[in-house]
């Protein structure tokens, strides 16, 4: 099975962080320490947090904890280099008590990692207009907590927020390797937002203004389908 685009940007930021103990949350059937276990040179401790499912056995994990992340974890005995929340956060009805308890696992100067569907995209604010839903965030209607819902759709603004809100700094987009755009008449789409985004990186009072338009009106905000935004904790 091919690796899911966004997966080799998650590997890729905490080899560069050099990350030596790492906290999946939610850790899903385990693709991030079977992978780690993988990668040449040192591997790091890695622990998981179960949502709905459990890793299969010889991921790699230390040690996990079946959890509801819409609840706070507690505090662990030895804070982690990094926590990766891969493809979970429009899952959950309470974001920003996972982020809160994400932030108490980290250590100073630790990095969180956040994947999720960008719902910015100009498709998808195509099929929004013509249809009130975003591409997977279809009514769920008939179905039960803990079935697969869709909750909030995500974009790099509302995790800039979300994340800045709850004491994270240099909070990054980081590019995914995938079509941007997949369809041509998206070059035309985004041409506002493109226009938009210049003018405002133009007015920016700072640098860190700067970068957030950057990133804002950047092809891989506009265009990709995945977000993948790292924040490291002050």
């Amino acid at each position: 099975m091919r690796m899911r685009p966004y997966r080799p940007v998650v590997l890729s930021i905490l080899r560069d962080r050099q990350c030596r103990s790492v906290l999946d949350a939610p850790c899903g059937h385990g693709w991030l320490g079977r992978a780690l276990q993988r990668q040449d040179g040192e591997k790091p401790d890695i622990d998981g947090v179960c949502l709905y499912e459990a890793p299969y056995e010889g991921s790699g994990y230390r040690d996990f904890i079946e959890h509801d992340l819409n609840q706070p974890l507690a505090p662990p005995a030895r804070r982690y280099d990094a926590v990766v929340c891969g493809e979970a956060l429009h899952l959950l009805t309470n974001p920003g008590v996972a982020l809160a308890s994400f932030r108490n696992c980290l250590q100073d100067g630790g990095t969180l990692v956040v994947t999720t569907p960008n719902t910015w995209h100009m498709s998808a604010r195509v099929q929004y207009l013509l249809r009130g839903f975003y591409p997977g965030f279809r009514p769920s209607l008939g179905k039960q907590p803990g079935e697969y819902i869709t909750y909030i759709p995500w974009t790099f603004n509302q995790l800039h927020v979300f994340l800045t809100h709850y004491g994270f700094v240099d909070i990054t987009l980081h590019d995914v390797d995938e079509p941007k755009p997949k369809r041509a008449v998206e070059h035309l789409l985004a041409a506002p937002a493109r226009l938009y985004g210049q003018r405002k990186i133009k007015q920016a009072a700072d640098s860190v203004e700067r970068a957030y338009w950057q990133q804002l009106s950047s092809p891989q905000s506009l265009y990709g389908r995945w977000l993948v935004v790292s924040a490291r904790m002050a």
